[in-house]
């Protein structure tokens, strides 16, 4: 059965200073207010973390911080955790995961309606509780947030993006302090196992190197964005490898990573909060984008495939990530060329077709 799960949905947490809460997820960690709603004796308030991934406080009056604990060190005793939310596609797989449930004789509520978002309750054998929700189609928390906290209708609490000038201005990190300490699970990764050599034959279907590209446009890290953008504009395609002087894949760079770049960032919060409403001077600061250099928004972390490797092996690879293409590359590292989904499509068609 293929999986339907988007993400965590959103973990639930509880403050009894929502005001302090908001100052740290939304002004010093950049996480936009997206949802506050609520009246006296119930309160609670999201912040987006990714495009599937938020978190949510309820606001409890007579709630306890917990004491700060070393991460992953073993409780005795109660522990404060109110729930965690697992997104699904869509209502359906509510329904079918209730079924689910209740074949399994776990409780399970009804389908309830947040307005914003469709929920169903329940617990897994460890008595943790569990909620499965699905958003509402058409509803667009982070374009359009809604703030109905009744208790507190404050100017502050009701901004979504961050406010300025709440925290010091961080300094950046020296070089020479930017030093990452091993932790626990590391050694098992120090010497990665390796594949054992599977035995080729025609029977084990098509190879990458039966179906790759091996025409492909490269740039260099020292490139203009400009150059980028023009060729993919040329040779309409959507991204570019991105190889040293010895032709070693160093990289990828795509439009997507030149239109996030004109994207407001925390700086530009912190500078010009409405920014993310100017819709025309986000759109300007493409000009600016294209002034940079390729290495300054290339993708460094890189899965790649071998010639050997099987195609649907590449396919399963890509749809993993959810990625369209994967670089073809050999045991040095060096670019031979591009696999894309529909190579491997196409070349599995053909051979149908001759069979």
């Amino acid at each position: 059965m293929k999986q339907e799960f988007t993400g965590i949905h959103h973990a639930a947490f509880a403050t009894n200073d929502i005001e302090g809460t908001v100052k740290f997820w939304r002004d010093l960690i950049g996480a936009r207010l997206i949802y506050a709603y609520g009246e006296t004796g119930y309160r609670q308030y999201f912040f987006q973390i990714t495009s599937n991934n938020r978190i949510s406080f309820f606001a409890w009056d007579e709630v306890e911080p917990l004491p700060m604990r070393r991460h992953g060190e073993p409780v005795v005793g109660p522990f404060g955790f109110d729930h965690i939310s697992i997104g699904v596609a869509d209502v359906s797989v509510l329904w079918d995961m209730m079924s689910r449930l209740d074949a399994a004789d776990f409780p399970c509520s009804d389908v309830i309606d947040h307005g914003c978002f469709l929920s169903i309750y329940s617990y897994d054998p460890n008595g943790i509780p569990i909620e499965f929700s699905t958003d509402v189609p058409g509803l667009d928390l982070f374009w359009n947030p809604v703030m109905e906290d009744k208790a507190y209708p404050s100017d502050f609490l009701s901004q979504p993006n961050p406010y300025p000038n709440q925290w010091p201005v961080p300094e950046p990190i020296d070089e020479e302090e930017q030093i990452i300490v091993p932790g626990e699970g590391v050694e098992n990764f120090t010497n990665p196992p390796t594949e054992p050599e599977a035995v080729v034959t025609k029977k084990s279907g098509l190879l990458v190197g039966e179906v790759m590209t091996r025409k492909v446009h490269t740039v260099r890290p020292t490139d203009p964005l400009r150059k980028v953008a023009k060729t993919l504009c040329a040779k309409k395609i959507s991204g570019m490898p991105v190889v040293d002087k010895k032709n070693r894949l160093v990289g990828i760079i795509s439009e997507k990573d030149i239109l996030e770049a004109m994207y407001p960032g925390y700086e530009a919060f912190r500078k010009n909060p409405q920014m993310v409403n100017d819709f025309s001077a986000i759109e300007e600061s493409y000009g600016d984008a294209l002034q940079w250099t390729v290495e300054k928004l290339m993708i460094r972390t890189l899965f790649t495939v071998n010639e050997t490797d099987p195609a649907i092996k590449a396919a399963v690879q890509m749809d993993i990530h959810n990625i369209q293409r994967l670089p073809v590359v050999d045991d040095q590292n060096s670019l031979l060329g591009f696999v894309s989904r529909g190579d491997i499509h196409k070349a599995i068609f053909k051979r149908h077709l001759n069979s």
